[in-house]
């Protein structure tokens, strides 16, 4: 994570170099085995070059086969579907090489890297799988321009947790989401999980950092939380979270609505907001449970969860650390450890029935934080400002909106040309020339852009949050009474 501004329990100050290791590892093996080698090849990187940590996929000009002896040799039709499928698989293994190594613990690195051996390993994908099984999603991923730029992206990440999530936040769409889904999970293109899917069994469960709350409801949960605080930089900390939620009736299950958004700027343009939806379900656990042993134990978990992020599965389990006094605003101190097929994580986060944590609910959470062993100063403020917004400023700024793309369509004039976002024109023919000059100029922008850079830019817009000095002063006055009183106890029991 490229934490400028470190602050994240989980985000190092410094971008992961380890998962590196494991992108320089498969990737020839990906290659290799979608039947690329000899005509595809990784650039290597020049150790005098700064753009050195950026790799691409390149044309290899050693390749046995030039256009001019395809041209010469007039193979048919057949040949030249075959060799465009080809391509498409290997851009789609650049961008799941990237992803695959997003945020991986040195454990699940060790373990990827021990499949390979070191050595090429083509049993790890299948080129028949993304040309059959696959073909239709990796076609409409090389047909749509942010899903190329997306794979593009991830792939010169090198495996940099941090900067991977910056490419999904700038290029991440449904097209991009379904190649991962398919190749990954759905047909195993490239069979490289590490972890067995599912929800963890109750017993094999992590233990939480503190006890669980025993006045936790699961019925309470209905409707709308925001999501005011986080921990986890690279999961917790986008802009605008809200849950919805709708429990059964029976207060053992939940759909969870789940909405955010990535901050992202591409170079030379101003600032967006990349929307995300996604949909988790949510099983609370009873107080206890009959373990395989046929002994009855206590849960350590409140509840757990799937879903579906960029196009791959995770499974978390929750742990409601604390909430509310029956005086307060209505909060929920949760934490949770989760996992996909590839890696494990872990992170916490504060609801309220608010965009924004009120005042009077800052000590009880702060207090509760550090019971957990978290330390509150490191916890992230989430930008939830857009749930703020009038409805009449939402009018009028989708009215400005519309008409911008009004006077677009119809050609517009020069004064319209310098305030208008050239991604939004085709670049057809019909489209005016100065418009398409500057959208083809923002596509080199994009490709070109270092994506660590607009990493950077991305998580330095998280806001650290910022507690009110009488909240720190009451944490101070605590501290110095319990350690009063600890000492009060050691010079009682020494006198006797």
């Amino acid at each position: 994570m490229q934490a400028l501004v470190s602050f994240g329990a989980s985000g190092p100050s410094t971008p992961s170099r380890r998962p590196a290791r494991s992108a320089r590892l498969i990737l020839p093996v990906l290659l290799t085995s979608s039947g690329l080698a000899e005509g595809w090849a990784p650039s290597r990187p020049s150790l005098s070059s700064a753009s050195s940590r950026s790799p691409s996929c390149v044309l290899a000009s050693s390749s046995k086969r030039s256009l001019n002896e395809v041209r010469e040799q007039s193979f048919e039709r057949s040949w030249v579907h075959e060799s465009w499928s080809r391509v498409q698989a290997a851009l789609a293994s650049c961008v799941i090489l990237g992803t695959v190594a997003m945020g991986l613990p040195a454990g699940a690195e060790d373990e990827l890297a021990a499949m390979a051996n070191g050595e090429f390993k083509p049993d790890l994908v299948s080129s028949e799988c993304f040309a059959t099984s696959c073909k239709t999603v990796t076609k409409a991923c090389v047909d749509n321009a942010d899903c190329k730029k997306g794979l593009l992206c991830t792939a010169r990440c090198l495996g940099d947790s941090g900067c991977i999530t910056g490419c999904f936040a700038r290029f991440g769409n449904e097209v991009l989401n379904d190649l991962l889904q398919c190749s990954i999970e759905d047909y195993k293109c490239i069979n490289i999980a590490i972890i067995p899917p599912g929800a963890q069994p109750p017993d094999e469960v992590p233990s939480a950092p503190k006890e669980l709350a025993s006045t936790f409801d699961p019925k309470a949960m209905d409707g709308e939380w925001y999501k005011v605080l986080g921990w986890n930089r690279q999961y917790d900390c986008f802009d605008c979270q809200k849950n919805t939620f709708q429990t059964a009736a029976s207060g053992e299950t939940a759909t969870m609505d789940v909405d955010f958004a990535m901050a992202a700027k591409r170079s030379g343009r101003e600032e967006t907001s990349n929307q995300q939806r996604m949909r988790e379900e949510i099983v609370f656990d009873k107080e206890s449970f009959v373990s395989a042993s046929g002994e009855t134990k206590k849960s350590k978990r409140t509840a757990h969860t799937e879903g579906r992020m960029f196009g791959l599965t995770f499974w978390e389990n929750w742990y409601v650390l604390g909430e509310n006094k029956p005086t307060e605003p209505p909060f929920k101190l949760v934490y949770y450890t989760g996992k996909t097929l590839q890696n494990t994580y872990s992170g916490a986060f504060v609801y309220s029935r608010s965009p924004e944590l009120p005042a009077e609910a800052m000590p009880s959470v702060y207090k509760l934080a550090r019971e957990a062993g978290m330390d509150p100063t490191k916890f992230c403020r989430i930008r939830n400002a857009c749930f703020l917004e009038s409805p009449r400023d939402a009018d009028a700024s989708d009215a400005v909106e519309a008409m911008a793309l009004s006077v677009a369509s119809s050609g517009g004039g020069r004064g319209s040309l310098a305030n208008e976002d050239a991604r939004r024109f085709t670049t057809s023919i019909d489209a005016p020339l100065q418009l398409k000059a500057k959208a083809l100029w923002y596509d080199v922008l994009d490709y070109i852009e270092d994506p660590h850079d607009a990493a950077k830019w991305m998580f330095n817009q998280q806001v650290k949050m910022e507690w009110p000095s009488d909240v720190l002063r009451q944490t101070a006055d605590e501290k110095g009474s319990l350690a009063s009183a600890g000492m009060q106890a050691g010079m009682t029991l020494s006198g006797r």
